[in-house]
Parts: structure tokens; C-alpha cells; sequence
């Protein structure tokens, strides 16, 4: 339906929104579930062969994309949504609430897409606050002292195939090595705002990336990793802390966040 749609010029965007991140999640869950790449896309390739060969004034295809949009009356009414994967979770927020201390609403940006991930004496968020450019927010006891973080996963430019080891199944084991990855270092690197704060942090830094860095990500296999490094000087060069983040269905989180909502 989603090529159909874009085809015969079917639904409205926010339809063709919603229905890409349902196509992305119906992705995401095949592979996960053991089949190959090349058999979901032999699938995806039947699913438009159909699609191709049905008349844009077919009774048949009007009647789909009258369901199809009468779904979507439920679906713009969801305010958030939970992608999870084989070890992450991405959760999405089209209208995220402001935080209460002390009596008084947190002002600043807020979570819209995110994914939690430990690292050593703190945790690391990463995700979205309201723009499509990629931000982390490290909370380790020394996260101020950073110089520099970077966000490394496989590039597509030195291999297509994902990075998966068959031996073992751990984040670290999806996270492309060195020769075949390429690194994003962040445009920024500062004191993060209290409104992203977990309850009861007092401090953390806030890194952001360029807006291809989350491209980058919407584009691994949902079953690879990426590992986010925070930079340390030292006299000996530089000492570095990790957190491995699940791309998992990051891309049909952000698919989410552009489909219409219906505010209540």
C-alpha cells in the first residue's frame, strides 16, 4: 500500500508517514525474527510487483486505501509509541511533557525519541529533542571533563552487508570494527539543560551531532549497533568511554514523529 500510495498519489503525507513507519517496523520485525536480508527483500520486491500491476482506478485498490485511511484515525491519535528491539528501546513522544520540580514545569527541549544505554558510572540518552539532528546526553561523574565524543557504526560506502556476528549475540558483537565503519564526531560539546536531566542528576553534557550522524543510524539494519564514545585527554593521548546503542527501529520511530497527530 505504501507503494501504491506514493504511485497512484493516494493518501495525504501524513499517511504516507504513518504507513512508512509501519513498513519500517514489519522490517525491523522480520529480521529479527531470522529471516535474511535477501528473502525480506524479495518480499518487498513482490509486495510492488503487486502493487505496480494494479490500476491506480482499481475498485480493489480503493477499497484497501479507504482501510488503510480509516486506520489512521486511530493511529494519529497515539501520542507516543514504544519500538523496541532485541535489546533496546526506542520510545517516541509527539508531544512530550515538561518535566515538574520543585513545583515549577523544567523549561527547555525535551525527549521526543530516545534510547537509553549504560556506560561506566553514568548512562548515556540518545535520540531526538525535537529536530532531526542526532543528541546524546551523558551523565557519568566525569562526563564534564569530555573533549570531543564521536559516534561509530558500520559505513555503507566499505561494506552493504551488515555487521553481524554469527558466534555471538551481544551489542558489542553488532558494532561494525574499525576497518569497515566510518566516525561521526559531534559539532558540539556543552553543559546539558536541566529539562533533560533524569530525576535526581545533577549534571551531564548534552552532544550534538550532525544531522547525517542520524541518517547514519536510520540506515544500519535494525539489528546492528553503534557505540557512542565520549574523548578524555590525557599525557598518554586520550582515554575513552563507550555505550553501545541498538539501531533497532530508530527509523520508524522518526517515521512516527512526522506522521500527523491528532491532538486531543
Amino acid at each position: 500500500m505504501a507503494h501504491a500510495g506514493a504511485r497512484c498519489g493516494l493518501f495525504s503525507p501524513d499517511v504516507a508517514s504513518a504507513l512508512d513507519a509501519a513498513r519500517l517496523q514489519a522490517h525491523g520485525a522480520a529480521l529479527r525474527a531470522g529471516l535474511g536480508p535477501v528473502d525480506v527483500a524479495a518480499v518487498e520486491r513482490r509486495a510492488e510487483a503487486k502493487a505496480d500491476a494494479t490500476p491506480c482506478a482499481s475498485r480493489d485498490l480503493a477499497l484497501a486505501a479507504g482501510r488503510v485511511r480509516e486506520a489512521f484515525q486511530g493511529y494519529a491519535h497515539l501520542r507516543t509509541m514504544q519500538f523496541p528491539g532485541r535489546s533496546g528501546l526506542w520510545i517516541a513522544d509527539r508531544a512530550p511533557i515538561a518535566p515538574v520540580r520543585d513545583g515549577k514545569a523544567v523549561a527547555g527541549p525535551l525527549w521526543t525519541l530516545f534510547e537509553t544505554a549504560a556506560m561506566t558510572g553514568g548512562g548515556a540518552t540518545v535520540g531526538l529533542i525535537g529536530s532531526p539532528g542526532l543528541v546524546a546526553l551523558i551523565t557519568t561523574a566525569d562526563s564534564g571533563q569530555a573533549a570531543a565524543a564521536r559516534l561509530v557504526l558500520r559505513d555503507p560506502g566499505k561494506t552493504a552487508r551488515p555487521y553481524l556476528d554469527p558466534r555471538r549475540d551481544d551489542l558489542a558483537s553488532r558494532v561494525a570494527p574499525q576497518w569497515l565503519s566510518r566516525a561521526y564526531l559531534a559539532r558540539s560539546i556543552g553543559p546539558a539543560p536541566r529539562s533533560l536531566l533524569p530525576k535526581g542528576v545533577k549534571a551531564g553534557v548534552l552532544v550534538v551531532f550532525p544531522r547525517d550522524a542520524s541518517d547514519a543510524l536510520a540506515a544500519l539494519d535494525p539489528r546492528e549497533a553503534a557505540r557512542l564514545d565520549l574523548i578524555f585527554p590525557t599525557r598518554g593521548g586520550e582515554r575513552v568511554e563507550s555505550a553501545l546503542i541498538e539501531a533497532g527501529d530508530f527509523a520508524a520511530g522518526r517515521a512516527f514523529l512526522t506522521a500527523g497527530w491528532a491532538r486531543p
